[in-house]
């Protein structure tokens, strides 16, 4: 519930009950001055109930009973019976709710009051009491109203969330099984149609062998073979495309992720731009190297991949928290497989480091791989 709303509702309540004290006042017709004064500490008592709340008990406590100890020492002062009444029902102590009714009648008896006058502070109080009670209800209700509406937001943008992370990874595997399927027609074309077709490349320069004397024949089979050739050559051409348009850099860095054996591995590939397939390959050479060795070596639980596009680089850096090297050691004298991953990154004009990088309680094995973007590349945005 809104502070604010709280507040008005409070507020325009205090009013009608001292509306109804201003009437028992006029009825009374007793001393004015004196009347005035208790208004104004009864009124004064109520704000400051409102300021401290019932959050602290005693010092509301103390508000709520000052005005019933003016009413004993001047009895004209009962006419704010109903203003304290109205507070002593938001107390937790219920029961107190019951104190300034109580105390009217006692004051009615003892003071000789009039039996008007205490019929009427009794109505007055029951209705201050009724309203207070009926507002407090009001307010509670719109208070866990308003719970449930922030419980159902919150669960709405949680399920939004994971619907989201749903959709993302109905896209992802959908993606992965098409370049599958694409890397899986291109291997097939290969294995089946590529071999028919040199399958008969071959017997057409047998034939050639044959009939060797007969110009007019292997000229014939010349042509034969030209088309054969030119056929091939489209197929493989075709091939190639398949394979390469099957190279999704973020999807294979994933897959490597999940299939290398070390129990949580981030990726972070989110680039704009996608790099060349030769960029690409070489990296996931690099990834499948790097994290088979924190597994194998290193014995690593945790391990980041993370690619780079600046204006003029691929970056591709591989961190895991396994066990380091000996300070001094040459990896690649190892047979770590860092030769090979420095000699494909150099023939790509690229640079190549692995190292122990961060401070003793915090050290990571890290391999760095770079490699300048073509001339005719865009700029990444």
């Amino acid at each position: 519930m809104r502070p604010y709303t709280c507040f008005m509702e409070r507020m325009t309540d205090k009013i009608l009950v001292l509306g109804s004290c201003l009437a028992l006042a006029a009825s009374m017709r007793g001393d004015l001055a004196a009347s005035v004064v208790a208004m104004l500490i009864a009124v004064c008592a109520s704000a400051a109930f409102e300021v401290v709340g019932d959050g602290h008990r005693k010092a509301a406590l103390a508000l709520v009973l000052a005005p019933l100890v003016l009413c004993a020492l001047a009895p004209v002062a009962c006419i704010v019976v109903p203003l304290s009444s109205y507070d002593a029902a938001r107390l937790k102590t219920r029961w107190l709710a019951v104190v300034p009714p109580a105390f009217v009648a006692c004051l009615g008896a003892t003071c000789g009051l009039g039996l008007v006058t205490v019929c009427q502070l009794v109505v007055a109080t029951l209705f201050s009491l009724a309203l207070s009670v009926r507002t407090t209800r009001v307010l509670e209700g719109q208070s866990q109203l308003h719970r449930l509406q922030d419980d159902l937001n919150d669960r709405l943008i949680a399920l939004g969330e994971k619907n989201a992370e749903l959709v993302d990874a109905r896209e992802y595997e959908t993606h992965a099984a098409a370049l599958s399927e694409r890397t899986r027609i291109a291997r097939e074309i290969h294995d089946s149609v590529g071999h028919l077709l040199t399958r008969l490349v071959l017997q057409v320069e047998a034939l050639k062998v044959v009939h060797r004397d007969d110009s007019a024949v292997v000229e014939d089979l010349d042509e034969v073979l030209g088309g054969l050739s030119d056929a091939l050559s489209s197929m493989r051409r075709s091939v190639h495309a398949l394979e390469d348009s099957g190279v999704d850099l973020g999807c294979e860095l994933n897959r490597l992720a999940s299939e290398c054996g070390i129990r949580n591995v981030t990726v972070a590939c989110s680039l704009d731009v996608a790099p060349p397939v030769m960029v690409s390959r070489c990296f996931l050479m690099i990834a499948r190297e790097a994290l088979t060795n924190a597994v194998r070596h290193a014995h690593a639980s945790d391990a980041l991949v993370a690619v780079t596009c600046l204006p003029g680089l691929w970056q591709l850096r591989i961190t895991n928290d396994g066990v380091m090297p000996p300070q001094g050691t040459d990896l690649e004298l190892h047979g770590m497989g860092l030769r090979s991953m420095r000699s494909r990154v150099l023939e790509m004009g690229g640079v190549f480091s692995a190292r122990v990088d961060g401070g003793r309680e915090s050290e990571r094995f890290v391999v760095f791989a770079s490699v300048p973007r073509g001339m005719d590349e865009e700029a990444c945005q």
